[in-house]
């Protein structure tokens, strides 16, 4: 599981040793060796970068990285997506990738980790937690128009555990943050993407995901109208 820390760039210039240089002359580069061909070697030579990026990597990053052009990187993403066996799976968040441990290792890696007493969730975290998930991107206002209660303890909560990040600013009056979930929020509970979220099913017959949004455009419509900004 790769930890998060930004990494440091830095730009060289890598020459050959050529007789000119002790003449003062301008060293010849190297030419740089275009990457492996599609296939086995390319998804390997993608693992490897994955195994060894200090946080979640773009197609474009890892393109730039192997030598080769995007749409390989894909196929090979792909591919790797479609192992089976393996200890680790292909986790995608928004245009990110990584590696992360099997869920269906969890029970050993916490106990391996030391995290046999992962602290649990409240009911109001996973409520709230839920909304974002399923809404995202969620300003407090929409989250608390759902629960019908005041969200900023466990929102709170959820970010300092690493749940939930801002990902923008709702583009009305007061430019109320937006939040998302993160790359944490696929660990915590064994996805592979945000598309692998159970479907919501239905209350009291109607469509669960309907009666979400609807209640979200309410909530935006009503603080509007008021002339309140959303939070």
């Amino acid at each position: 599981m790769p930890a998060t820390m930004t990494p440091r760039r830095r730009t060289t210039t890598a020459v050959a040793a050529h007789p000119d240089q002790a003449n003062g002359q301008e060293p010849l580069p190297l030419v740089v060796r275009d990457g492996p061909p599609p296939g086995p070697e390319l998804e390997a030579l993608i693992e490897a970068l994955l195994l060894v990026a200090p946080q979640p990597a773009t197609a474009e990053e890892l393109a730039r990285g192997a030598g080769v052009p995007v749409d390989q990187v894909e196929a090979a993403l792909t591919a790797l997506e479609h192992r089976s066996g393996q200890g680790w799976v292909v986790q995608r968040h928004r245009d990110t990738v990584q590696l992360a441990s099997s869920p269906r290792f969890a029970a050993y890696v916490r106990r391996f980790l030391g995290l046999d007493r992962e602290t649990r969730l409240s009911p109001a975290a996973l409520e709230a937690l839920a909304i974002v998930a399923y809404q995202q991107p969620v300003t407090r206002a929409e989250i608390e128009a759902v629960r019908g209660v005041d969200c900023s303890g466990v929102l709170a909560t959820l970010h300092g555990r690493g749940l939930i990040e801002a990902v923008g600013r709702l583009p009305t009056v007061g430019n109320p943050i937006q939040y998302g979930t993160t790359p944490d929020f696929l660990r915590h509970f064994g996805l592979r993407s945000l598309e692998n979220l159970p479907p919501l099913g239905e209350v009291e017959g109607r469509d669960a995901r309907m009666l979400l949004d609807a209640t979200v455009a309410a909530a935006d419509f009503e603080r509007v109208g008021e002339g309140r900004a959303p939070s």
